[in-house]
């Protein structure tokens, strides 16, 4: 990898590379708030995507779309691309053949298929990887994680940056810790729980459980159903946010929301978020659960457990299939009103993890690559 810098003490531009856009995707809600805050402070960046963005959600900042109908594809065009970008800095939320920085924040997609051996039938998981798509992603994993062509790799938890020492020989010391971020005021002007609760028309009295993501299978909904049933709370509903296909009959009274431009009201309306997720490098939905007051029950194979408190700011279940444990959880924060009583270390947890930070730390670590 070749880094060109002609001025070492200005602000060199930096293309931000993420192929797709999703409006409930967590990588283009770290791209579109880090991309606004890095702009105010007067640096030039530039999306490489291979498919035009909303323009909203860039507001105003240039995006060039490069063909490219697989990650491999795009990828070879973000290489032939790059020799234009002169001293640029290229920094890849999508896994490339180079780049300058590589942010991990979809995680290691070997360790998630080795997960998937646990709770899927290994017929699946090996269909799967014997796709072209598969070999190529794992292809360009090698890449991402070779000290030869990406000059420094961002994650979001100290799960990912294990995964990457343990499954490949990537530098230690080119591993930067960087946790998600969420903007200081995100709950500011946000409804409260009565208003959220008659706004999408949910019983006001009610305990419930918020769940929210895209890809239901891999964030657990099949196993916060049943440990809701199990958990056999009067009343209490599951409210699920995100895209999906519904179970047919689904074990416990549940309301089904779609998709959602904003997730904040789904989160007022919660009394707790639940995500037992088989992996997830760091859940934005979660931090931003713990931004908006509400205590999370997840798994130890989502990053974000790594800033909980147990019993103070969330509930840790070991594996996404512990349905015992999710109901005990849920059990625990519905009894005497300990949700409502957990909301100010929940906000604090998550102010420990502010937008600023992140996009400073980031900036930090970007300006310090050099070539080998």
């Amino acid at each position: 990898m070749i880094v060109r810098q002609s001025n070492p003490t200005a602000p060199r531009p930096i293309a931000l590379v993420r192929r797709g856009y999703s409006p409930t995707g967590g990588a283009e809600k770290f791209l579109s708030r880090f991309a606004a805050v890095a702009r105010k402070s007067g640096r030039h960046l530039v999306l490489i995507c291979d498919r035009p963005w909303p323009e909203d959600v860039l507001d105003g900042m240039p995006q060039t779309v490069l063909r490219g109908k697989t990650p491999w594809a795009f990828a070879q065009s973000v290489e032939k691309w790059r020799r234009s970008w002169g001293d640029g800095i290229v920094f890849s939320l999508e896994r490339l053949i180079s780049a300058d920085c590589y942010r991990a924040g979809d995680g290691v997609h070997a360790a998630w298929m080795r997960r998937r051996l646990r709770y899927d039938p290994f017929w699946q998981v090996w269909l799967r990887l014997a796709g072209r798509k598969q070999r190529h992603l794992y292809k360009l994993e090698r890449y991402c994680f070779s000290r030869e062509h990406t000059g420094a790799v961002v994650v979001n938890s100290r799960l990912v940056a294990e995964e990457i020492t343990k499954l490949f020989s990537y530098p230690e010391d080119r591993i930067h810790l960087v946790r998600n971020g969420v903007p200081e005021d995100y709950a500011r002007g946000a409804m409260g729980k009565l208003e959220a609760r008659r706004a999408l028309g949910l019983p006001e009295n009610a305990f419930l459980a918020a769940f929210a993501g895209t890809g239901w299978k891999r964030k657990g909904l099949r196993f916060a159903l049943p440990a809701m049933a199990k958990a056999a709370l009067p009343g209490s509903k599951l409210v699920v946010a995100g895209r999906g296909r519904p179970p047919a009959r689904p074990a416990v009274e549940t309301v089904f929301l779609g998709p959602q431009r904003d997730i904040r009201p789904v989160l007022a309306a919660a009394d707790v978020f639940i995500l037992p997720t088989i992996y997830d490098p760091f859940s934005n939905a979660c931090l931003e659960a713990l931004a908006m007051g509400r205590p999370v029950i997840t798994t130890g194979s989502n990053g974000c457990s790594e800033i909980l408190s147990e019993g103070v700011t969330g509930s840790v279940v070991e594996s996404a299939d512990d349905i015992t444990g999710l109901a005990d959880a849920l059990r625990f924060w519905e009894h005497g009103g300990r949700a409502a009583t957990a909301a100010d270390a929940c906000r604090a947890t998550a102010a420990q993890c502010s937008l600023a930070e992140n996009v400073r730390r980031t900036l930090e670590i970007l300006e310090k690559i050099r070539p080998d």
